[in-house]
């Protein structure tokens, strides 16, 4: 399975093109590994986990690794999954706590230094892939540059927000992923809203889609 590029952002529906498509009669079929269920798995879930993944390390490379790495981690675990309940929650826990791991690995400490490399060299801009402010933009660009400004968030925010905007998963379902209460989630998107913000204020701060 080759992964496929990140998509673009769809402001308007985003969270309806992302609700767990994965049919609820196959539930008890993918826990016992039955080959059309796991078949159906992947067509569903590749390219969201693909997508999240890379939206958290910023390397396609990287993003390739820990999909696999997470798919075959799941497959091997279905045996634990209960199939009276959601699956994209379930999945989206592992796909986080595998992106957890990673960021506490000496691979990406290694690459937090080359980025600060960059960063001294080129004056900044090098890690920032948020346009200049006098570059003029079209729709697809503003997209892009809302992506870029939300891969220069905090991990934390990052998570709570990629979680919210492209999964369309609830605060309740994100508290649960992250182990915060519902409450603390909405504070810290919040939060991430407003670094958003400032990071766009050159563009106009708009955040199309990103708002509730």
């Amino acid at each position: 399975m080759d992964p496929r590029p990140t998509p673009a952002a769809s402001p308007a529906a985003s969270r309806e093109a992302t609700a767990d498509t994965f049919p609820v009669d196959q539930r008890v079929a993918l826990r016992d590994r039955e080959p059309e269920a796991l078949a159906l798995f992947y067509d569903s879930y590749f390219d969201r986990v693909y997508g999240f993944v890379r939206r958290m390390v910023g390397s396609e490379h990287l993003a390739e690794d820990l999909t696999q790495d997470i798919l075959m981690h799941i497959i091997e675990h279905l045996g634990s999954y209960d199939p009276e309940r959601a699956l994209r929650p379930w999945v989206f826990t592992i796909a986080t706590n595998k992106v957890r791991d990673f960021w506490r690995s000496r691979r990406h400490q290694d690459r937090q230094r080359e980025i600060s490399l960059e960063l001294d060299e080129t004056g900044g801009w090098a890690r920032s892939k948020t346009p200049r402010p006098e570059e003029g933009l079209s729709s697809d660009e503003r997209t892009s540059a809302i992506e870029a400004a939300i891969e220069d968030l905090p991990d934390s925010m990052r998570t709570t927000l990629t979680l919210r905007y492209y999964e369309g998963m609830s605060f309740e379902d994100i508290g649960k992923i992250i182990d915060r209460n519902e409450t603390a989630v909405r504070k810290r998107y919040s939060r991430a809203l407003e670094e958003l913000r400032t990071a766009l204020k050159d563009l106009g701060g708009e955040l199309p889609g990103l708002e509730s």
